[in-house]
């Protein structure tokens, strides 16, 4: 053999060498791709059964309903009658309950349509269009305004 027989055949190989390493890199580096990728997978399926139950058991868990029925109202008045005065109120609309801020005493009590009962839930709408500082006496029952009138701006 000659020397640039010897030569091509020595460059052949380093060639086809390089080319082997490069494949093996590839193939090293493709491996870590897919075992990371795997890691992922595996790390997602754990999150989401873990999720999955707690989420459902929330739903199933959660109380239908922030208030739930009245067996006795919520107005921290004990039972009697009171004369009040208007802070404020607002009337009903399609997305909100109607309620006043009434002057008790001192002491600020709001009153929503939820808290009337008896005569006071029939006139309901006139009882929510009260003026600021209009004088109004209230009859509290079990928690519930059952009655109220306007009252005399002197009393």
């Amino acid at each position: 053999m000659t020397r640039q027989a010897t030569k091509k055949k020595r460059d052949k190989k380093r060639a086809e060498k390089r080319k082997h390493e490069h494949l093996s890199e590839q193939m090293a580096e493709e491996a870590v791709k897919k075992k990371w990728h795997h890691r992922e997978e595996v790390v997602a399926i754990v999150v989401m059964l873990a999720f999955v139950p707690f989420m459902v058991g929330g739903i199933l868990w959660w109380p239908a309903s922030t208030s739930p029925g009245k067996v006795k109202g919520e107005l921290a008045l004990p039972d009697g009658t009171y004369t009040a005065a208007y802070l404020g109120s607002r009337p009903a609309t399609e997305s909100d309950v109607a309620v006043a801020a009434l002057d008790v005493n001192g002491e600020s009590v709001f009153v929503n349509e939820h808290d009337l009962s008896g005569g006071a839930a029939k006139r309901s709408s006139a009882f929510f269009e009260g003026q600021r500082g209009e004088p109004i006496e209230i009859t509290v029952n079990n928690g519930f305004v059952t009655d109220w009138m306007t009252a005399a701006p002197g009393k």
